[in-house]
Order: structure tokens, then C-alpha cells, then sequence
């Protein structure tokens, strides 16, 4: 009580004085690799971004802390490291993982702020309804992008998959469309449409605004309208060839490409290790949707900032664009992220705030996702909570050249039948050194080192090569932040239910104003899928079991539980509304 009371007299002061707080535009997009104009890129049309950071600064080495999305975006959105958190993977939600945990959204509402989400800002399915001020928006209904007849193949596809393969009843469509369609008939294009709606009712209200737009494309699948495909011309595009995988590196350093194969022309697509490849033509054609897709949000993107102009909020506005993680087109020969290596921990990220010293300038300073929790409080003139582990980027966007850190750190998640592994990956200015960990026990497993100096592939691992001194001084900096310790992947909501356990019965009864959500956690912590909604007045019932686990959300966000069932028969009233920016 006494730190709100201290944040609410931070807020008086600051209004008294007659500053009013800026807003915020918070941009996340899927899967972007730096494949950018401003970038370097020569092949991407990408004017919108480009502007932005012309008029921003652009973080030339700024990477997230976990290379997929689930953990990547939990981990930036709470400001708290993934071991910290204890989400790695993309099953657990980190509310399973740390109930009580603030988001940015959340601790700029205690500020006073209005926050809205559009599209994907945590990871789908979850949208975490207590960050935001409002309940998020449904969209209309939008026409399916792919020919007449698609549905068709991909049974046909399906049916010749064996009989236990989980893809049989979830074969995904083609990887690429390109539809003669409108942008808002796409489903970021409509996003975006409910966003400048928002846009243009916020700027009318007095409080600040803290509104979160998340691009899916260009996640798989790349489906763009054609238009976007028409700027390129698929035959410039540059195929790599003669990849290898980098010798003398552990079997789990590198992903399996598996994310391609859910999807029906993709199902055969060949792991980085076996001796066949893709074509040259079928690469080109993943390309090309890949840059299409990237346009196609770059036009989306420049829609907002085109709003952002017209109602007159540019001078009392900060932007934030950022992506999760990167992605391989090609690169060891992989396609997709879950790596610790540079081009898939490496992100775009681009900030844009009034009167910025360092406008139009690119850094080379290291930063990590976790530094845009503090670095929004100080370009706000938001306290900052101490539970966060990120370093504020601001010295930065006064001056480029300044360092905030020594080096940045990301992580991966390996396991199988054969053992699970975490690899930690330290990116310093000179290297990227990794550090494999057997999960359970802590224990080192292996290690690969890379010279960032000679070369930015990191296609030969130096670990073995160099003196000791290099090793153990790289070491020493990694464990400042990633000790070395026995991790598990239960989070802390999960359930307990032995199989023969008796079973019971466990009501719920809405008697809130809201729609609530009711997830049921399995033992492994994940929500089972789908969540029933219960809508005012109504009652259900779920044959239960002692120790099973339930988490109650309620749409407006205002409303979150876990409940457990019990002997006799238990009855839960959904009644009690809790303040989400009281909750600690």
C-alpha cells in the first residue's frame, strides 16, 4: 500500500507541474528477422519502418532472451529473465508460472494510463486479459485466403500421413497464398483498422495511452495480398547454397526445421542433417513470401504512423517496434528460429520518443528485449519496479556510443528422449560464447565459441582453440546473471490429480458483470485446450478430480483465480472483483 500510495503521489506531482505523460505505441511483429531497408537490407521494401527510424533510434545488436515466442514475449513483457520466470517453452503461460507477475501494460495503469492490445502481444491463444484496461476487441469476419479447392488437398495430404501422426487432424494449409484482397481482408490488415480506431478515440481522452499492436505475419504461413508479392521479382532473390552445419557442435545446438512440416506442402521438408535438400526454386518461393509478408506489414505499420500524424499525437508520442527473435532462411540449413545463434537471437528494434537527442541515429550497444520494461518507465517518467532485470536503454537515445552493457545474453531449451539441455548464449561486442547445461542437474554438456570479430557467421567454433583465459573469462560473465543450477519445467499452477483418484464435482456460477474464461492446467502446467466461457448468470459443472487445478480469467481482465477441487461437491461463486493493478 505504502509503494502505491508513493506511485500515486509521483503521478499527482507530475500532472501538477503541468507535464502531461506521453503515449505510447507498442509495435510487435512475429518472426522479423533485421531483413529491413534500414537494416541493409538491399532487397526489402520496407518504407514505413525505414521512416521510423529515421526518425527514432535503430538498434543494430539488440536481441531477445529466448529464440521462439511464448517465452521470448513473456519474458520482455514482464521484465523478468526466463529462468527467473520459469517459462521456456511455448506450452506454459507464465501466469501458470508466476501468478502474481506485472506486465508493462499493467504497471503503466497504475500510472494512469489507458492500455488497449490489438492482435498478438503474448503468444496466442493467451492474451493475459489482466493487462489491459479493456477487453480486446474480436474481429469481423474475413474471407479465407486461399483458392477454392485447398481445403480438398489438404485432406488428400492427410489422409496419406500414418495413422499416428498428430499432423492427420492438423495439417496445416499451403506456407504461401497470395490472395487478390484488400489489406484489412487479411486478418493483420483488420487488426490494424481496429488499432487506428483506438487510436483516434484515445486521442480525444485526457489520460495517456498505452496501445499494443502485434503483427502475426511474417510468421508462417506467408499469406500477403499479391500486390506485396508483385514488388519483388523471386529470381533476385538470394538462395544460399553450400550451407553447413557448424562442425564440432553438440546434436541439440540446432532446430529441426519441424515447424515447416506442419504445413501441407511442407510435410517431407528435410531436417538440416539429411543429405537432400529443398530446391533452388522452392527456396526462392519461401523467400518470396517471407519478404512479401514483411511488406505487407511495413504498409500496416505505416498506416498507424500515419494516424499518429493526423491526431496530432506525434509530439507526445513514444514507438516502440520490436520482433521476438529472428529467423533462418536458409542459414546452417535451417528455416525458422529455436537457436542460440546470432540470426536467431538477433531482433529488429527501433524507438521513436519526443525531443530524442539521438534522432536518426543507429547504435551498435548492446541491448536485450528485458531493457523495454525500464526504459518506457524513464522515458515516461514512470517509477521503475524493482523486480524487473532489465537495464533502461535511455543513455542510449541520448547518446549512441554509451554502453549499458557488457554483454547480452539469450537461451534455448532443448529436450528429448535423449536428455534435456539448456544452452545459454553470451553475446558480447567480440563474441558469442555458449555454455549447453544438462536441465536438471545444471551441469556443463558443451560449449561453442564464436569470433565476432573475424566473421558473423558463426559456421566455426573456436571453443577448443583458444587460451583458457578467453573461456574462463566469458564463463565468469555468464554466470553473473545464469548461475548454474537444477531447473524443471512444472510451473507452480499445476495439477496433482492421480489417475485413480475418486472423482468429484466442481461448479462454477458467473455472477460477475463479465465473461469469464475457464482453463483446466494439467499436470505439466499447460492449459487445456479449448477454455470454456461462462457468460453473467450462467453455471458449469466439470467432472473433477482432488488435486486437478482450474484458472478462472475474466475477460474484462479484472477477474483472475485458481481454484481446486474438493470433497463434498464444491461450488465456486464467481462474484468477488479484484482490482488486477492492485494484485501483488
Amino acid at each position: 500500500m505504502e509503494r502505491l500510495l508513493t506511485i500515486l503521489g509521483l503521478i499527482i506531482l507530475s500532472f501538477s507541474n503541468g507535464t502531461a505523460r506521453p503515449n505510447i505505441l507498442f509495435i510487435a511483429v512475429d518472426d522479423l528477422r533485421p531483413s529491413l531497408g534500414c537494416y541493409g537490407d538491399p532487397i526489402a521494401h520496407t518504407p514505413h519502418i525505414d521512416k521510423l527510424a529515421a526518425q527514432g533510434v535503430q538498434f543494430n545488436r539488440a536481441y531477445c532472451q529466448v529464440a521462439v515466442c511464448n517465452p521470448s514475449r513473456a519474458s520482455l513483457m514482464t521484465g523478468q529473465r526466463p529462468d527467473k520466470l520459469g517459462v521456456w517453452t511455448l506450452p506454459i503461460h507464465f501466469r501458470e508460472a508466476k501468478p502474481n507477475a506485472i506486465t508493462i501494460p499493467q504497471w503503466f495503469r497504475r500510472s494512469g494510463y489507458t492500455a488497449v492490445s490489438h492482435g498478438k502481444i503474448y503468444h496466442n491463444p493467451t492474451p493475459d486479459p489482466q493487462s489491459w484496461s479493456e477487453p480486446i476487441r474480436s474481429l469481423p469476419s474475413l474471407p479465407d485466403p486461399y483458392p477454392e479447392g485447398t481445403r480438398e488437398q489438404i485432406r488428400k495430404v492427410a489422409a496419406q500421413l500414418p495413422a499416428k501422426d498428430w499432423r492427420k487432424n492438423s495439417l496445416r494449409p499451403p506456407s504461401t497464398a497470395a490472395p487478390n484482397l484488400p489489406d484489412d481482408q487479411l486478418i493483420d490488415g483488420a487488426q490494424t483498422n481496429l488499432a487506428i480506431e483506438d487510436l483516434k478515440r484515445l486521442a480525444k481522452k485526457e489520460d495517456p495511452f498505452f496501445l499494443a499492436m502485434g503483427y502475426i505475419r511474417p510468421h508462417l504461413a506467408w499469406v500477403a495480398p499479391k500486390k506485396y508479392w508483385d514488388l519483388y521479382d523471386p529470381t533476385t532473390l538470394p538462395v544460399l547454397e553450400e550451407q553447413i552445419i557448424t562442425p564440432n557442435t553438440p546434436p541439440y545446438a540446432l532446430h529441426n526445421n519441424s515447424e515447416l512440416t506442419h504445413y501441407s506442402d511442407l510435410i517431407d521438408f528435410p531436417r538440416p542433417w539429411h543429405d537432400q535438400t529443398i530446391s533452388s526454386e522452392k527456396a526462392r518461393s519461401l523467400m518470396h513470401g517471407y519478404y512479401a509478408c514483411v511488406s505487407y506489414i511495413d504498409a500496416q505499420i505505416g498506416r498507424l504512423l500515419d494516424t499518429v500524424v493526423e491526431e496530432g499525437l506525434a509530439d507526445n508520442t513514444i514507438i516502440v517496434l520490436w520482433s521476438d527473435h529472428g529467423w533462418k532462411l536458409g542459414e546452417y540449413r535451417g528455416w525458422g528460429k529455436m537457436t542460440n545463434y546470432e540470426i536467431d537471437a538477433r531482433v529488429p528494434l527501433i524507438i521513436s520518443a519526443p525531443n530524442l537527442q539521438a534522432q536518426g541515429q543507429k547504435t551498435d550497444s548492446l541491448a536485450e528485449l528485458l531493457d523495454l520494461f525500464p526504459t518506457l518507465c524513464d522515458l515516461a517518467d514512470v517509477e521503475k519496479p524493482n523486480f524487473i532485470d532489465g537495464t533502461s536503454l535511455a543513455p542510449i537515445l541520448n547518446d549512441p556510443s554509451t554502453k549499458v552493457h557488457k554483454g547480452a545474453v539469450n537461451q534455448y531449451y532443448r529436450g528429448n528422449s535423449k536428455g534435456k539441455h539448456m544452452g545459454y548464449a553470451l553475446r558480447t561486442d567480440s563474441y558469442r560464447f555458449i555454455e549447453w547445461r544438462d536441465f536438471e542437474t545444471g551441469e556443463v554438456t558443451a560449449k561453442e565459441l564464436y569470433d565476432h570479430r573475424t566473421e558473423h557467421s558463426e559456421t566455426h567454433n573456436i571453443a577448443e582453440e583458444v587460451k583458457p583465459e578467453l573461456i574462463e573469462k566469458l564463463t565468469t560473465q555468464l554466470l553473473e546473471t545464469h548461475p548454474r543450477k537444477p531447473l524443471s519445467l512444472i510451473p507452480t499452477v499445476h495439477a496433482s490429480a492421480e489417475p485413480r483418484t475418486l472423482p468429484t464435482k466442481l461448479t462454477f456460477k458467473n455472477n460477475y458483470s463479465s465473461d469469464v474464461l475457464i482453463s483446466t492446467i494439467s499436470s505439466k502446467g499447460h492449459r487445456k485446450r479449448p477454455s470454456k466461457r461462462l457468460t453473467p448468470g450462467k453455471k458449469l459443472t466439470y467432472n473433477a478430480k482432488l488435486g486437478g487445478v482450474f484458472v478462472v480469467e475474466s475477460v474484462d481482465g479484472s477477474l483472475y483465480q485458481i481454484h481446486s477441487p474438493s470433497y463434498p461437491e464444491r461450488t465456486i461463486i464467481l462474484e468477488q472483483k479484484i482490482d488486477s493493478s492492485e494484485r501483488e
